[in-house]
Parts: C-alpha cells; structure tokens; sequence
C-alpha cells in the first residue's frame, strides 16, 4: 500500500528510510517502477525497473543508515497519474564507514493504484538538478 496522495509519497519514503525499513521503502514503489540508481549510493547511474531492483537500490539506501530530509515542491495530477518535484538530502555512513551526505533535486511519476493509494512509477532522484539541465545553444544573428 502506498501514500494516501502523491504529495506525501516523498515523506512517507523519507520515513521508511529513517526507520531503516527496507519493505516499506520498497512497498512506495510500483511493482513495474523504474528508478534511477544514484552514483555515490550505488556506483553508477542508471535506470533499474522492477520489484527486485527496486528492492535492491532501496536496499543500498538502508545500508547507508540514511536519515532523509524531504521536501516535495510541486505536485501536479492528471487522472490516475501524478508528477512530482523534490529537493532531498540523506545522511549517512558509506562503504568504508565515513560520513557522507547524498543531496538532489528529483523528479517523480506517481500511480494510483486501485485503492486509491499512490505509489512511484519513475523516480529520477536528480532529474530536476539543474547540472543535469541542458543549456541552450547561442542565438546567432
């Protein structure tokens, strides 16, 4: 089951991360979402889709002893499909046991699921930072 609107699908993942609860991060997660793995958590950027991938890219967060810190932006709704902007920062501990910090400006998809529940459909955790912004050619005259 998922969040009761879209707008809190970022805080209720910030939850499950806090509580170090694998399950319920991975429950916020369509079984056919797609996410994108994060470089510094999981050593390369690239999309994953599917229960078991969601699974295992929530798993890499958890590992990290994470405390999340979440604020949704913008919410936008059309029919059974949501989008979402975030800004977010997690804390923690990486692979060699010092302290790091993951911050981004993400992008969500959200579905609402037959009981009315919302859950992520895409999740690009930097698709809204603006390093990832393409810049405009020139204008030539």
């Amino acid at each position: 089951m998922g969040a009761p609107s879209p707008e809190l699908c970022n805080l209720w993942l910030a939850r499950a991360f806090n509580a170090q609860d694998v399950e319920a991060a991975a429950a916020m997660y369509h079984p056919d979402a797609t996410i994108v793995r994060v470089d510094e958590v999981h050593g390369e950027s690239r999309p994953s889709r599917g229960a078991q991938a969601i699974r295992e890219t929530m798993a890499a967060y958890i590992d990290m002893k994470p405390h999340m810190d979440v604020v949704t932006h913008h919410t936008t709704v059309a029919g059974d499909f949501a989008m979402t902007r975030s800004q977010w920062l997690i804390s923690g501990v990486d692979k060699n046991g010092q302290r790091t910090e993951v911050h981004h400006h993400g992008m969500e998809v959200h579905r609402r699921l037959p009981d009315g529940s919302w859950v992520f459909f895409m999740d690009h955790p930097f698709g809204a930072d603006p390093g990832w912004a393409v810049p405009r050619p020139p204008v030539t005259t």
